[in-house]
């Protein structure tokens, strides 16, 4: 069982697996962007969002700052609006 695995089978892991630090360094990259690009520029942060997120619904807006582990973990559904300083602990599916 690889540490993901492990990870996403709520058993005990190793979070300084590889995998699991090039996602979290991944993250980490998007969400700098996400954080700090110019609130009018709508449709590249929701590029950027889909490409952090597991599945994003249409309607979603995300206020900045957002935070995560993983981003890949996370699915939000349609319409749903996540305030400032919102953050997802994602070692598990959410």
């Amino acid at each position: 069982m690889t540490e993901k695995e492990k990870m996403l089978s709520g058993l005990p892991y190793n979070s300084r697996d590889p995998e699991l630090l090039e996602r979290y360094f991944k993250a980490c990259e998007l969400l700098s962007k996400i954080n700090t690009l110019n609130p009018r520029l709508i449709e590249e942060k929701a590029e950027l969002v889909n490409e952090l997120l597991g599945n994003k619904s249409p309607g979603v807006w995300i206020e900045s700052p957002f935070y995560c582990d993983y981003g890949e973990n996370i699915s939000i559904g349609k319409n749903t609006f996540l305030n400032t300083n919102c953050m997802f602990l994602d070692d598990n599916r959410i």
